[in-house]
């Protein structure tokens, strides 16, 4: 796998380093203490991830988000203190606030990103290694840090798609779901967060009771974004590896400098950049980050040391065991069902980009931007397919011709493939188009469980034409009844009576 593109990470980077050496500044001039420094450049990070996937960011949108941020910072703070005053109680409101957050997911893409932006100062309550003092807590200091980081990442990023540096995100309808009477995924994935937070906090006051934000951290990543029992199971896995290496790594050099040392600080931006280049080959490089930039930060503030490291892995490992626990067993989200929706989704974005293609060519824009979101929702599973594929598939069928892995990697060949070929040499192959359409429709069938087989698109002549029609080939070959059965889906019908077999048939019926 070749390595990923380093320029979204480097914007993530000037938008944290940009922040930090502004806020700095402020907290000398204003006899504050390095907690409101943290506290924005946590916000930094966290934010640049949420502005790269959301591009809406213009108009009344910007203002609402640019006032709720800093009142939302203003409430974490006061949940912050409410939690070191009175531990339970402070407790239940967090648990509860990013519950919600999670919640209101069902009411569409812009309560999705409000959700987001809620969440994201609560979860820094439980990086910044000391609570935020009352006098800082009691101010508008929080929220002016907030809307500092928000101001300095959203000018970056808008600075970095101006110019072309890395591409926008694209925007895309959401897919219309039927209503169906089960519980919404957004429910029931809210539901577990609060039971596993929960449970959590309570286990973490009882054994590490000054250090209670490892498990809640742990069970947070791992179950915040629950595409799946497979998904959260795999993210666990990766998260006690990466915090395996990422503390022992980490909190040894960390004790290699004295309390207040800027060393540590370097090197923890160090270990941020290159965690956030190597986050997309897999979930254990940022899990490591995360867990290592924790321990040099704690280890600059003065808290803790090489003792506390066996400590601090049983904490990551039992909130990565309650989130799985949870996930698994209260109000489960079947990976195969999330599989299955996605890949009806992407075949059908992918049908309509066929269709506009062959009937306005230079008008696809926003077909081209569903698909390729579609494509992009499937390639999300397909990390924790692979680690099924490599574990538990190979123990118990090594011999099965395909997996839905192979699903996943063959529909982004082919959304790579067709966003390499531009839409002026489409239109002198409409024949290919037609073939390409029906290929799909003929996948869409089988999904259905309609008789049928592959079939591949005629040469064109055209290398790069020629390539999505191989792609294409690839992956209606790859969907067999066995891979599609093996996700849930329908069997294939029994083929309809002909010739001799139709005459028996009449014969017995009469």
């Amino acid at each position: 796998m070749s390595p990923p593109d380093v320029r979204p990470a480097l914007v993530t980077m000037v938008g944290v380093l940009v922040t930090w050496y502004a806020a700095w500044p402020i907290e000398r001039a204003a006899g504050l203490h390095l907690d409101v420094v943290v506290l924005a450049t946590v916000l930094a990070l966290t934010l640049a991830r949420v502005i790269s996937r959301e591009r809406a960011w213009g108009g009344g949108r910007l203002v609402a988000r640019a006032v709720a941020l800093p009142l939302v910072a203003l409430a974490a703070t006061e949940v912050g203190r409410l939690i070191a005053d009175h531990r339970w109680l402070g407790g239940a409101v967090f648990c509860l606030v990013l519950a919600l957050a999670v919640w209101v997911r069902r009411f569409g893409r812009a309560w999705t990103v409000l959700g987001s932006l809620v969440a994201l100062p609560f979860v820094s309550l439980l990086v910044v290694p000391v609570p935020v003092g009352p006098d800082t807590a009691r101010s508008l200091w929080p929220a002016a840090m907030a809307l500092l980081a928000f101001a300095v990442v959203g000018a970056v990023h808008l600075l970095a798609w101006r110019t072309g540096f890395v591409d926008p995100p694209l925007h895309a309808p959401s897919p219309q779901r039927p209503t169906t009477r089960r519980l919404p995924a957004s429910t029931r994935m809210a539901v577990q967060l609060l039971v596993g937070l929960a449970a959590s906090y309570a286990v973490g006051r009882w054994l590490f009771p000054d250090h209670w934000p490892w498990l809640v951290l742990s069970c947070y990543v791992v179950c915040s974004g629950n595409r799946g029992r497979g998904d959260v199971l795999h993210k666990g896995v990766l998260r006690l590896a990466g915090a395996l290496v990422g503390t022992a790594s980490a909190t040894l050099l960390a004790g290699a400098f004295p309390a207040g040392d800027r060393t540590a600080i370097v090197l923890l931006f160090v270990v941020m950049a290159l965690a956030q280049w190597l986050r997309p080959l897999s979930y254990a490089y940022w899990a490591g980050g995360v867990t290592a930039m924790l321990a040099l930060l704690h280890g600059y503030f003065g808290i803790g040391g090489t003792g506390e490291l066996g400590d601090r892995l049983l904490g990551v490992a039992l909130g990565a065991v309650v989130a799985v626990a949870v996930s698994w067993c209260l109000l489960p989200v079947r990976s195969n069902d999330v599989f299955r929706r996605r890949w009806a989704d992407a075949l059908a974005a992918l049908s309509g980009l066929l269709t506009a293609l062959r009937e306005r060519p230079h008008d696809a824009a926003t077909e081209r931007a569903a698909f390729a979101t579609a494509a992009g929702q499937v390639e999300q599973l397909e990390p924790a397919y692979r680690f099924h594929r490599r574990t538990l598939h190979q123990l118990l069928a090594p011999h099965a011709d395909a997996h839905p892995a192979d699903l996943a990697t063959l529909l982004r060949s082919v959304r790579d493939a067709l966003a390499a070929v531009g839409p002026e040499r489409l239109g002198d192959h409409r024949a290919t188009l037609v073939a390409w359409a029906r290929q799909v429709g003929g996948v869409r069938r089988r999904m259905r469980g309609e008789p049928g087989g592959p079939t591949r698109a005629a040469a064109a002549g055209d290398a790069a034409v020629d390539e999505v029609s191989e792609a294409l080939a690839l992956l209606d070959a790859a969907f067999t009844p066995a891979v599609w059965q093996r996700l849930g889906g329908a069997p294939p019908a029994p083929p309809a009576p002909s010739g001799a077999d139709e005459a028996e048939e009449t014969v017995r019926g009469g």
